[in-house]
């Protein structure tokens, strides 16, 4: 089911900016949009309280920090068991996601590695679980696009930069 969204065009103007520099000071954010800074304030305040803004978080660049091995885990679970093995799977911080699907498995786990060592060790842990009834798990070899900010949308749904 689709919400529908209270957002203004001032609140997504504000959204933009911030996806560009969420470090970016209210002052400057109201000086881009040409509001006062106490109106940038109020709304951002809003926007966290309604759940829209939902925190801050650096973008890390993973490999960096030695994780150098992303894969894709399609699991098929046993009815009934879902969301329990899906609990179980969220709180190893090497998942970075999971989804539940539809087609031949019951949940996508997209994961990051220290190495195939690192990999190997989480699928065999994972196929243990009594619940998981098989995986298929895929290396990924290069990531051509990540970007975990999420469009905001103009009026009449358009979406800047999208041809």
């Amino acid at each position: 089911m689709r919400r529908t969204s209270s957002l203004d065009e001032l609140d997504r103007a504000i959204l933009q900016e911030l996806n560009i520099d969420a470090r970016r000071s209210h002052r400057e954010i109201a000086q881009r949009l040409k509001v006062s800074p106490t109106t940038v304030s109020a709304r951002v305040a809003r926007l966290e309280r309604d759940g829209v803004i939902k925190g801050y978080v650096p973008l890390l660049d993973d490999e960096q920090l030695g994780w150098d091995l992303w894969a894709t885990i399609g699991i098929r679970i046993s009815k009934g068991k879902l969301r329990e093995v899906e609990e179980r799977l969220s709180r190893d911080p090497r998942a970075y996601a999971i989804y539940d699907v539809t087609g031949d498995y019951d949940a996508l786990l997209i994961g990051r590695f220290r190495d195939r060592r690192d990999l190997d060790r989480f699928v065999k842990r994972a196929l243990q679980d009594p619940y998981v009834e098989r995986s298929n798990t895929q290396v990924v070899l290069n990531r051509v696009k990540e970007d975990p900010r999420v469009p905001v949308t103009l009026r009449g749904g358009e979406v800047p930069g999208a041809d």
